[in-house]
């Protein structure tokens, strides 16, 4: 029976699947002591921040988006309460299906200002202030407080601003929260209390997936949407009728479009045109909600292969790809050396380009580090592993197909 197997399947044999199982479980052990080495901080910190689909994005920040016709940006700028209060009258006016408003109105100023500030707040139920989530307790995993605006604010709805990161402000934003639970209630980010508003089916197919970060599918930076400067709303000649039945996102997009961006509100994204050596952040928190906004309404989600699958199919790639390089070996020994560097590297450079186009063109993301690392520390792992085998077989005589040939 063995030998039939052999002759039909002749790279199925137990010393591969020993082989690529032992690797794994060196790549493992190899990746546990090196990110808790105090040593590899500064490698483990430029790590935790890269991924292989920035350039991709990056790549896309130098082309001209699709403008996303669905949501308008709203500047604020710097203006005073008053002007706000403006603001809002102009863009009620045209008669908007939903306003969401990415800033706080902290403490109670001018009683008249703020009245009428109020006023033009509550003056429908279509507007969703910002609020955000501090103080996660360590051993909970819980939020434990609630920032908003002074309750003389309160407009009667509400979406948390917190964006994803270790550290957002120096942290790339990839990823956000659906929902979080605070104190037994449920809240939503802006975006999704937005999107609950103006498209129920698409909030409940949110919903259904029922994840706890989704990554976001970025469409581009303020050119990707319809947008208003702080001034422009004022201007008669504005012809703000394109704002019917429309999302509106006021928030803060720079002192104005003819400034150069500064560092309020403002974070680091996948559309930064410089991956290394970053100085800038290149996206304001507004724009970046309309991402997110943008890739709802659209049913635009990249879903992401589950660790335990990454693993499955890496550990079968694997296999054969041990089962192959031992048959190049045992062919020609002087002409694999000389020829596996080159093989590596384009192997290399064709998985990361196979999985950019699964992630331009089905929206799926596949963590690369599960196949790469194994492959770049095969020969290294094979030297000692042979090494193992020959003190094993001097007191045990075995039978492998990796002992050294005599």
């Amino acid at each position: 029976m063995k030998k039939k197997l052999n002759l039909l399947f002749p790279w199925l044999k137990v010393d591969y699947l020993v082989v690529t199982f032992s690797l794994f479980i060196s790549v493992s052990i190899l990746g546990v002591i090196t990110f808790n080495l105090t040593i590899f901080d500064p490698i483990k910190k430029a790590l935790s921040d890269f991924n292989f689909a920035d350039l991709l994005y990056s790549k896309l920040s130098s082309t001209q988006e699709t403008i996303d016709t669905n949501i308008v940006l709203v500047n604020i700028g710097h203006l005073d309460r008053s002007m706000i209060a403006e603001q809002i009258r102009h863009i009620r006016k045209n008669n908007p299906k939903v306003i969401g408003f990415d800033g706080f109105f902290s403490v109670r100023r001018d009683s008249a200002v703020d009245a009428l500030l109020v006023d033009r707040l509550k003056e429908s139920n279509n507007f969703i202030m910002a609020c955000y989530l501090t103080g996660k307790n360590e051993l909970t995993g819980k939020f434990d407080s609630l920032e908003t605006s002074d309750p003389y604010f309160n407009s009667g709805n509400s979406g948390y601003v917190n964006l994803g990161g270790a550290n957002p402000e120096i942290s790339t934003v990839r990823t956000f929260s659906p929902r979080e639970v605070f104190k037994g209630r449920t809240l939503y980010p802006l975006s999704v209390s937005l999107i609950k508003r103006f498209d129920p089916p698409a909030f409940s197919n949110l919903m259904k997936r029922n994840n706890n970060r989704e990554v976001i599918n970025y469409r581009g930076n303020k050119n990707a949407y319809i947008t208003f400067d702080a001034s422009e709303i004022f201007d008669s000649a504005t012809d703000l009728t394109i704002i019917k039945n429309k999302i509106v996102l006021m928030g803060y997009i720079g002192e104005s479009f003819q400034s150069p961006p500064d560092l309020e509100d403002i974070y680091y994204t996948p559309m930064n045109s410089e991956l290394s050596g970053r100085s800038r952040p290149d996206m304001y928190g507004v724009v970046i909600h309309a991402n997110i906004v943008s890739m709802i309404l659209n049913g635009n989600y990249i879903n992401v292969m589950p660790a335990w699958l990454c693993i499955l199919y890496s550990f079968i790639f694997c296999y054969f790809y041990i089962v192959f390089i031992t048959w190049l070996n045992a062919r020609n020994p002087l002409l694999f050396n000389v020829v596996f560097p080159v093989f590596l590297l384009v192997l290399n450079v064709l998985i990361i380009y196979i999985f950019f186009m699964i992630y331009k063109y089905w929206n799926y993301s596949i963590n690369s580090g599960y196949f790469l690392a194994p492959l770049l520390l095969y020969k290294t792992f094979l030297t000692y592993y042979e090494r193992v085998l020959l003190v094993i077989n001097r007191r045990i005589k075995i039978k492998s197909v990796f002992l050294p040939k005599k």
